[in-house]
């Protein structure tokens, strides 16, 4: 419990102007404020940073060193900082470290308590920028320069560098002070102790990231073998990390530099770490990370790491969902991963045990980054017929099937249709494999739902459905396909239930399969083929930065580049007008952009060929109406009324194959009457058109 009276008195000391007095009330704002963050503020209220930063001058007394600590502890409160730079702080530190270079020898006890506080005042960005302002880090560098400085001066200061080289302005101010010779210098000075050697070379990493003029500058001051040279040290510890991480940093998009750390034989040491037992998890993580770096877009060093014989297994081995890091697992899977960009290194791949590693790493998650990885890296393999065989042997497919059953973000979804497509993954095998998850999943919904009760079960299930316009098309089941179907003008969609197809299968569907499978008219086969257009017209839409800010004229242009027609621009534009009026384009769902550009692109088919889709029709709905053993859609439906469309389907397939064949004609000679029906009353249509 703070004494206000005792704090009203030390501020009345701080402002008496008695050097001792001073002193006094310094000291025990120091010691007060090092207790809680309640002094600081109340010293804070009551106005006493404005006179501790006056005491900072060039006079080099004891009130000096003891105003600097006491602002030290003021600044462990960020608003406490604010009102120190504010106060004018910054500079008058630089001005007394100035001073304070000159007469290092007599009085580094100065110079500490200057580096103290600078230090915590560069916690946040307005302090390091601040030190920048006030000219301070040409004077920290010099500092940094001094020969036999005291070590723990020397590791203060190299603290203070790593905590300024955070902000772009002080990576560029750093470098301009030779500060990158200057730290690389004292890497390679044998006297250097280890953990300052890794603190520097930490600074590296930071100067480097986003800064190519600093990655260069590193590699013009011979940086590049000193940093290999700490990989050869042991212990393999933090230090080793660090200088696995610098190299990493250094390599960020600069091909001269990931080969000028090749040619300094870096990557069998990094690989020589990876199979070490005495590398820790840090190490592991740095080291498997540059290797990611070094192999992107360099197929000089993707040699290199293939020519080492225990480069592939190594990272193999770090390929587990078991791992406990899983950032090496998702490093590690990148590497092999940018191997398989090339068939060079396929068979190697496969001989390592890689396959069947990457195909368990396709349960990491559907939103996973792993598993992004692993569904890419499978896709990129499965070019070759040796791989394609080994994936499906190693039990490929139906992990790859399942997550797109299961909410994939995007580019999971994306890297997992390709990898299945690239298998050659045909409809039947995928209708297949799809039916026998829902068959299980639909034995276990069955064991959960015995075990609770139905109102809870109810409830699950209500809170884990997804609004069917919420879903891309190849996540369509059967009966959103159908539904869709319906809604877009196909009124009998027996045969798509009959042959099982969900929305991923509208998108392989050639025509001629359209056409024969599905005995679908003219008119239906356009309609279908419009869907598939729509498909990727909104999927390229959806890719475009900027797409919920898009104008309708922006949108008329970009949709006759698609190579529709005018009216169909203007239809679809008015379709979407509410969307484009409340700027909620980037929500809209594939169905509802799938059911206007339908409407869009049917107004002209329909006027054209209106008639061809009456002549496909009467079979079909003949068919369907007047069914084997004389039960129609409705009857079916009326003795099995808790059936969804996918049920009665099915049944409905399964009476027709059963019928004799003496029923069948019946039911061809009933369709030829109908379609003279249709015909007939097509003409009289197109008459009073």
């Amino acid at each position: 419990m703070i004494d206000p009276k005792v704090i009203r008195k030390l501020h009345a000391q701080l402002n008496s102007g008695e050097d001792d007095a001073q002193l006094e009330s310094a000291s025990h704002i120091r010691n007060l404020s090092r207790e809680s963050e309640e002094y600081r503020l109340a010293f804070a209220e009551v106005g006493a940073v404005g006179p501790l930063v006056g005491l900072l001058d060039n006079s080099l007394k004891q009130i000096t060193i003891t105003s600097a600590e006491a602002l030290t502890q003021l600044a462990a409160s960020p608003s406490l900082r604010t009102s120190i730079r504010e106060a004018g702080g910054l500079a008058n530190l630089v001005g007394v470290l100035q001073v304070g270079l000159e007469t290092l020898e007599s009085r580094p006890e100065l110079v500490e308590a200057v580096l103290h506080a600078l230090l915590a005042l560069c916690a946040d960005e307005e302090g390091r920028v601040g030190v920048h302002e006030a000219s301070g880090i040409s004077s920290i560098m010099r500092l940094l320069e001094v020969q036999n400085l005291l070590e723990d001066l020397r590791n203060l200061t190299a603290h203070l560098v790593l905590r300024l080289a955070y902000t772009a302005v002080n990576k560029n101010a750093i470098r301009e002070c030779n500060g990158i010779k200057t730290i690389l210098k004292l890497i390679g000075d044998k006297s250097c102790p280890r953990s300052l050697s890794g603190l520097l070379t930490q600074t590296i990493t930071v100067l480097a990231v986003g800064n190519e003029i600093n990655q260069d500058n590193v590699r013009e001051n011979f940086g590049i073998p000193l940093l290999v040279h700490i990989l050869e040290e042991r212990p393999y510890d933090g230090t080793t990390a660090s200088a696995a991480d610098a190299l990493r940093a250094i390599s960020m998009n600069n091909d001269e530099n990931k080969n000028r750390v090749r040619e300094a034989w870096a990557i069998p040491l990094l690989v020589q770490l990876l199979g070490s037992d005495a590398a820790d998890a840090d190490v592991l993580e740095k080291t498997v990370d540059c290797l990611r770096i070094l192999t992107t877009g360099n197929d000089s060093n993707k040699v290199a790491l293939f020519t080492i014989p225990a480069g592939v297994p190594s990272l193999v081995r770090l390929l587990s969902t078991a791992n406990p890091d899983q950032v090496v697992t998702e490093r590690a899977a990148a590497v092999i991963g940018n191997l398989s960009t090339s068939r060079d290194y396929f068979s190697s791949i496969r001989e390592s045990g890689a396959l069947q590693k990457l195909v368990a790493l396709l349960d990491a998650g559907s939103t996973s980054r792993v598993t992004e990885i692993a569904a890419k890296t499978l896709a990129n393999l499965s070019i070759d017929d040796n791989s394609r065989k080994g994936i499906r042997l190693a039990g490929g497919v139906p992990p790859l099937m399942r997550l797109l059953l299961e909410k994939p973000s995007e580019q999971v979804l994306i890297a997992a249709e390709e990898a299945l497509r690239r298998l050659e993954v045909d409809n039947m095998e995928r209708n297949a494999t799809l039916d026998a998850f829902r068959y299980f999943e639909q034995r276990r919904a069955d064991g959960e739902s015995s075990q609770v009760s139905p109102a809870a079960a109810e409830e699950q299930a209500a809170s884990s459905s997804e609004p069917i316009d919420s879903r891309p098309l190849t996540r369509y089941s059967l009966e959103d396909t159908c539904g869709l179907l319906q809604d877009m003008g196909f009124h009998d969609t027996s045969l798509f239930v009959q042959h099982s197809v969900t929305g991923a299968d509208l998108l392989d569907l050639s025509e001629a399969e359209m056409q024969s499978h599905l005995q679908l008219s003219p008119l239906q086969v356009r309609k279908l083929q419009g869907l598939v257009k729509a498909h990727r017209i909104f999927n390229a839409m959806m890719a475009t930065p900027g797409k919920g800010e898009i104008t309708a004229l922006e949108l008329e242009e970009y949709l006759r580049k698609q190579q529709l027609s005018k009216s169909d621009v203007r239809s679809l534009i008015s379709g979407l007008a509410e969307a484009l009026q409340t700027q909620e384009l980037a929500m809209i769902s594939f169905g509802k952009f799938a059911r206007g550009f339908q409407c869009a692109s049917s107004v002209s088919a329909e006027k054209t060929s209106h008639s061809q889709h009456f002549q496909g029709a009467p079979l079909l709905t003949s068919i369907s109406r007047h069914h084997a053993q004389g039960q129609g859609r409705e009857d079916v439906k009326k003795d099995h009324p808790d059936w969804g469309v996918a049920q009665i389907g099915k049944e409905l397939g399964a009476q027709w194959k059963a019928a004799t064949e003496d029923s069948k004609k019946k039911h061809f000679a009933q369709a030829e009457k109908d379609k003279e029906r249709y015909t007939k009353e097509m003409q009289a249509y197109q008459g009073k058109e």
